[in-house]
């Protein structure tokens, strides 16, 4: 107890140093796997990330890999304060006790970063990664493309998410998309089953219009509004939707509306199909500060420093339970989380989301504390991707008791 206060009365103190800085480890869980040997080597483009031994290098080096778009960032950057001693931080996982020290020796995490509001608490990277390293953010892209949603919907170049999503594009007239409200393929409840394999071959090997694509390998499974299921597809008709409608490629979008606003300190990246239109589903890519400050905005209900980027009413709807949805709540939509707009929201008392990629991506959001963990990883799956989920849940619950 005495500990837990003295932590969060070293935050109260006026900030006179900007330390200490990052830390950066060689090595990390089962580093020898990973490659350490041979400086964690990215590997080749198709799926490269696959291999236990490319992981870490290809999905801090994806775009090297694959074709990506630039998301700029401006000439004036925003910057984080610090703590002027890291604070100690414990959790509790299956019955024993365990400091962040002990987390970072028993998961497989490239980058771990807590902030709150503008201050960060501490910020480490594993297995020779750095503050430079663009991490692949994996599913957590499906988030950007809602927030923007949110923005064209404010700047009226979304009618309404009540709209069908034929309404912005017109190749997708005949298909299941027709009767889909933009609203339910942003809550994963379209009822829609895309043939993703048939659906990535044509948007990655030809020059087929996208909505047309989306249409012949689309199915309709459910009626709308009835169940959730997490979809690649709900989310790149979303994208294919906010495409058409603003009229200009996304990565700009974001960077004007976004990106610069928030100060980033690095030009992110994301990936592009073979016409060169970004995906909405994954491949965005960015360093662990520039996701902290993206966390910050979501954390302060779309403003930053006084401005209102995405609409509060926005982000609070998407980030709140849909009662009105009762598939898309916890414990129906996943074991642990319910969904929002493209976000998982977690069961608790208080509003709190989060932004989930595969193998270990986070950003935790707490808006009443302004707390934000952002966690990038890599892992193989089964039992273990499990027990890691389970265990960085308790370490930002614990977060949030501590300095919430």
């Amino acid at each position: 107890m005495m500990k837990s206060i003295l932590a969060i009365a070293v935050l109260a103190i006026p900030l006179l140093a900007q330390t200490p800085g990052p830390v950066f480890r060689p090595g990390g869980p089962d580093a020898a796997k990973y490659g350490q040997a041979e400086n964690y080597p990215k590997g080749a483009a198709d799926h490269s990330d696959e291999a236990q031994n490319h992981a870490v290098g290809a999905n801090s080096h994806f775009d090297e890999l694959y074709p990506t778009s630039k998301v700029p960032h401006g000439s004036r950057v925003w910057n984080f304060q610090r703590v002027a001693a890291t604070p100690e931080i414990r959790y509790e996982f299956e019955g024993k006790s365990y400091t962040l020290n002990d987390f970072l020796d028993r998961i497989p995490v490239t980058g771990l970063l807590i902030a709150r509001d503008d201050t960060i608490l501490t910020e480490t990277y594993q297995y020779a990664r750095t503050d430079r390293d663009r991490f692949d953010g994996h599913s957590m892209t499906k988030t950007f493309i809602s927030m923007l949603m949110g923005i064209a919907v404010a700047e009226h170049k979304i009618r309404s998410i009540g709209d069908p999503a034929s309404a912005y594009v017109p190749a997708l007239a005949k298909s299941p998309y027709a009767e889909t409200p933009l609203r339910e393929l942003l809550l994963m409840s379209s009822g829609v089953t895309l043939n993703e394999d048939a659906f990535w071959k044509d948007v990655f090997t030809t020059d087929e219009d996208t909505g047309q694509s989306l249409a012949k390998s689309a199915t309709r499974t459910s009626p709308v509004g009835t169940r959730f299921k997490y979809s690649s597809g709900d989310s790149e008709v979303l994208t294919t939707v906010l495409r058409r409608a603003v009229g200009m490629p996304l990565s700009r979008y974001l960077s004007e509306r976004i990106w610069i606003p928030i100060g980033a300190e690095s030009d992110a990246s994301w990936a592009v199909e073979s016409s060169n239109q970004e995906i909405g589903p994954w491949g965005f890519n960015a360093v662990l500060r520039d996701y902290a400050r993206f966390g910050r905005l979501l954390a302060s209900d779309g403003a930053w420093n006084g401005k209102q980027l995405i609409p509060k009413r926005w982000l609070v709807e998407a980030t709140t339970r849909q009662i009105s949805e009762p598939q898309a709540a916890p414990g129906r939509a996943s074991r642990y989380y319910g969904y929002g707009y493209q976000i998982w929201i977690l069961p608790t008392d208080r509003r709190m989301f989060a932004m989930v990629g595969a193998n270990g991506q986070y950003v935790f959001v707490d808006p009443k504390s302004k707390l934000v963990l952002v966690q990038t990883a890599v892992r193989l799956g089964g039992e273990s991707l499990v027990s890691a989920h389970s265990e960085t849940l308790a370490l930002w619950l614990a977060v949030v008791k501590q300095f919430g």
